[in-house]
């Protein structure tokens, strides 16, 4: 299959990172010395093969990912959080902030020399637009991080004041997010659909040149850009020219491009191929998720899933280290809570979570569900059938299928759901399923409540009277760090005691790249998973 790679590119080698092939995977520097000595190089397009296109253009609208990859190169934040050390936080557009005492009360104070690909300037006001506009989007990423905003000022053409109702010590960490990027006041004039279908402006590196849906986007160089973050490592323009994505669903397609020097970068790494690649000289690079594990979330409003029992039973039912080596060759490694190993208070529930279906098959019988005829387990006349929703692709369908036979096992019948990206966010909004496959990500313990409490997404459909929500708003209060860790402790107890989220598996993501494309880096990010970061990429001759 040709991909149409443009006459006298080159092919590239990013960022080395080695992949060990084990059951987890860690981001490491490259041992070669050589390597890290070369100095970058300007000029050149980097082109990348993706498995998908997101359906929104819009990174602050994105749940799927477009904001950790084409949206991260053209929309710049606040603020920008490492990836090696997540505590630390430093400015970006915005030059410094202050805190209140309850962090109720945000001020930030922006850069002057910020301007968007469309010209227009970065200002206060501008920053006021976007997140009112924003927070009324309904079902948008970003919008999750707004809750609770009584009021935004415009102190001066270059500081702002956000208010909450109540102590936000996670919002800090959230204007890092690309889901909070910021956008021209032209996009912002623009209809949350007209922003998904035509792209956004937006002020970082590179400019949306180009878009054909599922087919490829181009991005190009800003010239006169000049703002990242201190943890970038050079100043000025991006040292690539473009960025040419191209969508290639199959992943022995991606691969076979990329050894025959079509495309440079390719995302999801087939588990069979990552070996190979590794050993032939192409880096493959494991980057770990900071947030939620991937979860099967309950919607406990279902007749069915009202009854803990059950919960509980599929919970015990899940044997993760066979999901991890049937599905992904254990490349996506068994979760042990609620949250990442890396995400900040993570707690381990590995005991938990551990995999007996004699004990799930007895919760089951002791609560009335007897084993019918065709292994299927039967109450008062109605079968044991959960359909599970989630959005449809390859990876979500072969994770799935191991745990509908494992539930098989125990006398569920699990039914598989596949949804179109639209057909899925419709369902969650509706509450129109028994559970869906969820993960969420930032790198912050509030993660929690942007997907589970009430008052935010609620995927679990509680009532109001619940026995987490309360726990939730306490901890984003709380700037004590030794009693935030309790806090979300005892929320993550609880969600599993109860059995509202059943954690699979941690995310990995698995990218290679050619041996000529240099300094290729990923960050934390928003819902969309790491962040793919291509202003310090370049290219060696």
């Amino acid at each position: 299959m040709s991909l149409g790679r443009a006459a006298g590119a080159n092919t590239r080698r990013a960022f080395s990172a080695r992949t060990a092939f084990v059951l987890a995977f860690v981001v490491s520097t490259s041992s070669s010395a050589a390597l890290a000595q070369a100095a970058p190089q300007s000029g050149g397009t980097l082109v990348v093969a993706l498995a998908r296109q997101d359906e929104c253009l819009d990174p602050q609208q994105s749940n799927y990912g477009y904001g950790s990859n084409d949206g991260r190169q053209l929309v710049d934040s606040l603020t920008e959080q490492s990836y090696a050390n997540p505590t630390e936080i430093v400015p970006w557009l915005a030059t410094s902030w202050d805190i209140n005492k309850d962090a109720t009360r945000y001020t930030f104070r922006l850069r002057p020399d910020v301007t968007f690909s469309d010209g227009s300037k970065l200002d206060a006001t501008l920053v006021k637009n976007n997140f009112e506009k924003l927070a009324k989007i309904p079902g948008a990423a970003g919008g999750a991080y707004l809750k609770g905003i009584t009021d935004i000022k415009v102190l001066d053409p270059l500081t702002i004041e956000i208010s909450f109702d109540q102590p936000n010590v996670p919002f800090l960490q959230a204007t890092s997010t690309a889901e909070l990027g910021l956008l021209a006041q032209t996009t912002l004039d623009k209809t949350a659909n007209e922003r998904c279908s035509g792209g956004v402006i937006g002020s970082g590196p590179f400019v949306l040149e180009k878009v054909v849906y599922n087919q490829e986007a181009v991005l190009a160089k800003r010239a006169d850009y000049n703002w990242p973050s201190k943890l970038r490592t050079h100043g000025g323009p991006a040292y690539l020219d473009k960025v040419v994505y191209k969508i290639v669903p199959e992943a022995s397609v991606r691969t076979g491009a990329l050894k025959s020097q079509q495309v440079d970068v390719i995302q999801n790494v087939s588990d069979q191929d990552a070996a190979t690649l590794e050993k032939g000289g192409y880096p493959v690079t494991g980057v770990n998720s900071l947030g939620m594990a991937v979860n099967l979330v309950i919607n406990v409003s279902r007749p069915i899933l009202a009854d803990r029992a059950v919960r509980l039973a599929l919970r015990q039912g899940i044997n993760r280290q066979e999901v991890s080596e049937i599905a992904f060759s254990g490349h996506q490694p068994a979760a042990t809570g609620l949250l990442t190993p890396q995400a900040p208070n993570h707690l381990d529930q590995s005991k938990d979570l551990a995999y007996d279906p004699d004990l799930a098959r007895k919760r089951l019988e002791e609560d009335g569900w007897k084993e019918g005829a065709d292994g299927i387990r039967v109450k008062d006349g109605q079968p044991l059938v959960i359909t599970a929703s989630y959005r449809a692709g390859a990876i979500n369908q072969a994770f799935l299928e191991v745990v509908q036979q494992q539930a098989r096992d125990i006398g569920i019948d699990l039914k598989l759901r596949p949804l179109t990206a639209g057909g899925f966010d419709e369902a969650l909004l509706a509450g129109n399923y028994d559970l869906h496959r969820w993960t969420w990500y930032l790198a912050d313990a509030d993660v929690l409540r942007g997907v589970y409490s009430t008052k935010t997404l609620n995927r679990f459909r509680l009532p109001a009277d619940n026995k987490i929500d309360a726990l939730l708003d306490k901890q984003r209060a709380t700037t004590d760090v030794a009693e935030r860790r309790k806090l979300t402790d005892e929320v993550q107890k609880i969600i599993l005691d109860e059995a509202y989220a059943i954690p699979v598996f941690n995310a990995v993501a698995l990218w290679a790249q050619s041996p000529r494309a240099r300094n290729v880096l990923y960050g934390p990010g928003g819902s969309g998973g790491p962040n793919q970061i291509f202003y310090e990429a370049w290219l060696a001759d």
